[in-house]
């Protein structure tokens, strides 16, 4: 009879951790993911999720929400920002494990048109002219909005500022619904990224800046978020993302592999990041 009870004792805590094992691995990681990253990353992870057999949730949005998401929740196992300054932020708040942050691509702030250019906007003093339909991103949370407003503060006059906000009809919230308003042509243009094009060769064409315009390119990095309970699992995808096959696939949505890349197509050495404080007045109150 004690030999029996053992027995079934053993089998039980067998089940017990294989379900709980089982339970442990089907819980999907979870990727809090800069929307400027959406094409490159979705198949990404459509392609990693075949492979492995491991199931990833993604979500999107502008950086400066996800941040604060993961400082509420506690909760995550990667995030995926477009610029140092930022991860940096995230290592002094203890959201991220500072050693195991990677980079996985480059990006360029551009103005970005319907396809044809209709508006015929050939520059940044194009978007102050009366009429032109300009959407920024929302420079509180968002990446790309920041710069924009940093490209609009240090390179318009007052009068040609106080035009240019006018015309903004738009303050997306995050990356890629800035993107969709060019795509559905409810804007003439928007202050974006290089890459847009690469998202939809059909519908957005570029206008560069100049060199002196551009005050700095971004760096999209990776890293484990300290909250995580699959760390081994997290350190795993980031490898994935720095990999050769990776980079093909941000390479095939035109995102720069290299800083040099990103450098000769603005025509300038950059500081890559840093720091910039929003102007009170694009702040909404």
């Amino acid at each position: 009879m004690r030999r029996i009870f053992v027995i079934f004792f053993v089998l039980a805590s067998l089940a017990v951790f294989t379900a709980g094992h089982q339970a442990h691995a089907a819980d999907p990681l979870m990727v809090f993911c800069g929307a400027a990253f959406k094409k490159p990353m979705e198949e990404i992870v459509v392609t990693y999720q075949k492979k492995t057999g491991d199931s990833i949730n993604v979500v999107y949005g502008g950086v400066g929400t996800l941040f604060s998401q993961i400082i509420l929740s506690k909760q995550g196992d990667v995030f995926v920002v477009p610029s140092p300054d930022i991860m940096e932020r995230a290592k002094k708040r203890n959201v991220i494990e500072g050693g195991s942050v990677r980079d996985i691509a480059y990006v360029a702030p551009c103005i970005n048109t319907q396809k044809g250019n209709p508006a015929n906007i050939q520059g940044l003093k194009d978007l102050a002219r009366p009429g032109i339909r300009v959407g920024i991103a929302n420079p509180e949370i968002v990446y790309a909005g920041a710069i924009a407003v940093e490209i609009v503060d240090k390179n318009l006059s007052a009068d040609e500022k106080k035009s240019f906000r006018k015309n903004v009809v738009t303050y997306a919230e995050d990356f890629n619904k800035l993107a969709t308003m060019i795509v559905l042509k409810q804007v003439d243009a928007v202050i974006g990224m290089h890459f847009l094009e690469g998202w939809y060769p059909d519908k957005v064409a570029t206008v560069k800046l100049k060199p002196t315009e551009v005050p700095r390119i971004g760096s999209a990095q990776a890293a484990v978020i300290a909250y995580t309970k699959k760390k081994h699992e997290a350190g795993k995808f980031i490898e994935v993302l720095a990999s050769g096959d990776a980079q093909a696939v941000f390479r095939k949505y035109h995102y720069f592999g290299t800083t040099q890349e990103a450098f000769s197509w603005v025509g300038a050495t950059k500081p890559i990041g840093g720091e910039f404080a929003v102007a009170k007045e694009w702040i909404k109150k």
